[in-house]
């Protein structure tokens, strides 16, 4: 019941979406199709090639995104809008060798409105002290480079599942206030859970970063291919380590009280290409590749 909530509540803004049915997962030869998504969404997209294509690049607006084969003559690609959309609409194409172009979707961005929220958490989190700071700013730098080294295939083979089935004290794209001054938005799904519940992957993947980090503690971060990661924030304990294959349901750590954090629960994030999206958008479109 909890999920179908929060579905409704994430995708209440998709409803004309179901008037046009769902992306069409086979579309003809040069065909385009048109898609309907939203700031903080992803959307999954098929479309056909020719031989010799499958090294095309797949560029969207200014960004070059990984494809990788569905079958005998086509592709398909996870294609995700930032929170931050300024919602004007665009068309992805592929860039052959010989720089010819071919347009595969238009996309079309419709608004979503998100709520507000008020939190209390340790002062130094929020004014950082200038070692504070200089730390925070080093972690940030080295996940950048981390965050580039995701494989160009997925690791997964089945639909991604939420991490946790307990009650979910916030979820993505909340614009939140921190201590009635600070405001930042929220950019991930956060369960509530003792410290020391069990965290498993919800996918198949590689793990790419296990440790602590300033503002979500302990941390396990994994690479699912094609620029898909999952975040999993404020652990208590990390039972994986960087390099390490886990499958969907492997145990990566314990919920905690660490990092910036209000009370104990798990901070669970989705990010794609390089946007911070909504995970129950990933785990409504991997059905889609993975019904």
């Amino acid at each position: 019941m909890k999920y179908l909530l929060l579905l409704l509540l994430s995708f209440q803004a998709c409803a004309s979406e179901k008037k046009s049915g769902p992306v069409n997962p086979l579309p003809a030869l040069n065909e385009i199709i048109t898609v309907e998504t939203q700031p903080g969404f992803v959307r999954w997209v098929s479309f056909a090639i020719e031989p010799g294509q499958e090294t095309a690049e797949l560029w969207c607006k200014d960004q070059q995104l990984k494809h990788a084969p569905l079958g005998q003559g086509r592709r398909f690609a996870y294609i995700a809008e930032t929170y931050f959309s300024d919602l004007k609409p665009y068309t992805c194409r592929l860039i052959l060798k010989n720089k010819t172009e071919i347009p595969i979707v238009n996309f079309l961005v419709k608004p979503f409105k998100y709520k507000e929220e008020k939190l209390k958490v340790d002062f130094r989190t929020v004014r950082l002290s200038k070692k504070d700071l200089k730390r925070a700013q080093k972690e940030q730098r080295m996940l950048a480079g981390l965050y580039t080294q995701s494989a160009s295939e997925p690791y997964f083979n089945r639909a991604f599942v939420a991490p946790l089935d307990s009650f979910i004290t916030s979820i993505y794209g909340n614009r939140r206030v921190y201590n009635n001054a600070h405001k930042s938005q929220h950019l991930g799904t956060d369960y509530r859970a003792a410290v020391g519940v069990p965290i498993p992957a919800v996918n198949r993947g590689r793990v790419l970063f296990a440790g602590d980090l300033f503002y979500t503690g302990g941390t396990v971060i994994i690479d699912h291919g094609m620029d898909i990661f999952t975040v999993y924030g404020h652990l208590s304990e990390v039972k994986t380590q960087a390099g390490q294959i886990v499958n969907q349901g492997d145990i990566v750590a314990l919920s905690g009280h660490t990092g910036r954090s209000s009370g104990p629960h798990l901070h669970w994030g989705v990010k794609i290409h390089g946007h911070y999206v909504n995970g129950y958008s990933l785990i409504e479109e991997t059905k889609k590749q993975f019904p």
